[in-house]
């Protein structure tokens, strides 16, 4: 009997989810939902993301490296005329063009400068969220301004686009539910659906219901409050199964819930309660506990493996060709070359051999201050670079900024309740832009506690070779840097967050003249 594609695909990005926080993990928070759906399909084990929101998000949607489109240096802040290169070709449009209806809600995080770097411009055919990378969760304002849209319709922009202004003093995760369970409920049973789904969650600043935070009594008070959101989540996804069971074949159902970055730590990101814990740093950085991802697929009824972990080396771009499989129908050949790789067959199959060898993690020419530019959002000590082959991980530059972010970050359990996060920060040495580190992370040496480069040239020659060689062809990523555009101001559009630019070229002829 042939196993049947995916009608309905549900892609989950949980904001700043880290690897000791699902009830799952041993956390002590209330996750039943996220743990039946782990439990019932397959969690990756060996999984990478980006140190944060917006390359991670770019690595999504279009299933290459952000080197590839030079955006691989950090975050991109809100006021900075760059976006995500309208030359790459975004998920949605690959399954629109299969006869997918596209939705998404929740975070953007890729550029609005103008209309046509916003979501219903690239692929989705309507966007209820926000364009920015944070905001306060009530009032969803980012600096006194409100970023809160809905954008009904293909090519929604200016004399379309509508700001929410009736949504102030309502919590982002029961909006965002609300409206993906609405797409659900909407969208004819016959017509195949993609629904993007990226919650604002568990993202910094701490702020979730009262009724949610009393449950918990973790001696972190931030801990609890975290646990409080990360429980708001878990019900919204719940609320959502049950709109899918109701209204669409779930048998023929896939559902992807992955984190975009480790746990922010008080280095740096906007430290929220999360943790990574035994993992060594968090957001940000280029330890595991920034790059390590929690990740699970779902799908019993289109042939993933139940009560399954894949210890195969993955990354967040395999989710696009993986995806694209699921999907009812072939596509066309990618427009541009993938750096990801369907995770189709080991999903499916315990036996399938690994799809990659490799990761790219990290090939980042710039930091802050020392690039005399406006870096901002998650800057680092130093230019960094990190690959991952095999077992193996090499890292040049600190990767992360001296102090916790270096080192090992605690809120609450599964962490001993000894654990001294001052003490602990202190205790390693300052690196530098010369510094290599090599670390056996598949092997005997998960959390990075054992340099291994001073007994091992040859292998750190061998892997620098091959940093070196990936990074020949990365597109310049200096307009993430570009000075803040005094045309964003959002008192010049009535108080928002809002596109300003008419012609979406100023990236490209920036780009071209650095």
């Amino acid at each position: 009997m042939a196993l049947q594609s995916a009608t309905t695909i549900v892609l989950i990005v949980l904001d700043d989810l880290g690897r000791s926080d699902i009830g799952y993990t041993g956390s002590g928070i209330a996750t039943p939902t996220l743990d039946h759906l782990a439990a019932g399909g397959t969690q990756l084990s060996a999984y990478y993301v980006q140190r944060a929101c917006s390359p991670s998000r770019a690595a999504l949607l279009t299933g290459r490296y952000p080197t590839r489109y030079g955006f691989q240096s950090g975050v991109l802040e809100p006021r900075k005329p760059y976006g995500l290169s309208l030359s790459e070709t975004l998920l949605p449009q690959r399954l629109g063009a299969l006869g997918y209806a596209t939705h998404a809600v929740g975070k953007w995080h890729l550029g609005f400068y103008s209309w046509e770097h916003t979501p219903t411009f690239r692929g989705f055919e309507s966007f209820l969220g926000y364009y920015t990378g944070y905001e306060d969760y009530y009032q969803h304002q980012q600096g006194g301004a409100i970023d809160l849209r809905h954008d009904e319709g293909p090519r929604c922009g200016a004399n379309c686009s509508q700001v929410l202004w009736e949504a102030r003093g309502e919590y982002s995760t029961h909006i965002f539910t609300r409206r993906a369970t609405d797409v659900i409920r909407s969208t004819p049973a016959a017509t195949p659906l993609f629904l993007y789904l990226a919650y604002q969650a568990v993202h910094c600043p701490a702020q979730a219901p009262e009724s949610y935070i009393r449950k918990y009594n973790f001696s972190n008070h931030e801990r609890n409050v975290f646990a409080g959101m990360l429980s708001a989540a878990d019900e919204g996804i719940a609320n959502v199964t049950k709109a899918l069971r109701a209204a669409r074949d779930f048998e023929r159902t896939l559902i992807i819930v992955t984190t975009d970055n480790g746990a922010p730590t008080t280095g740096c990101g906007g430290a929220q309660g999360g943790q990574n814990w035994p993992w060594r740093g968090g957001k940000c950085s280029a330890w595991d506990g920034g790059l390590l991802g929690i990740a699970f697929v779902y799908g019993p009824g289109v042939g993933v493996r139940k009560n399954a972990t894949l210890g195969h080396l993955a990354h967040l771009v395999d989710m696009y060709p993986t995806i694209l499989d699921f999907a009812i129908s072939r596509p066309t050949s990618a427009p541009l070359p993938l750096d990801g790789i369907s995770l189709l067959p080991a999903l499916r199959s315990g036996a399938a051999p690994a799809a990659r060898g490799e990761v790219l993690l990290e090939a980042d020419p710039y930091a802050f201050p020392l690039s005399g530019r406006t870096w901002g959002g998650d800057e680092h000590a130093t230019p960094y670079y990190a690959i991952r082959r095999g077992r193996y991980k090499l890292i040049i530059g600190d990767p992360g900024i001296p102090g916790i972010l270096d080192a090992y970050y605690c809120t609450g359990p599964p962490c001993p309740a000894s654990h001294d996060n001052a003490r602990n920060a202190s205790a390693y040495p300052r690196l530098a832009s010369t510094s290599v580190q090599l670390f056996d992370v598949g092997g005997d040496d998960p959390y990075e506690a054992h340099d291994l480069a001073p007994k091992s040239p040859d292998l750190v020659r061998e892997l620098t070779r091959r940093l070196v060689a990936l990074n020949a062809s990365a597109v310049s990523s200096a307009g993430q840097g570009l000075p803040d555009d005094p045309a964003a101001d959002p008192a010049k559009h009535n108080g928002t967050i809002s596109p300003w630019v008419v012609q979406a070229s100023k990236e490209e002829s920036y780009l071209s003249s650095t």
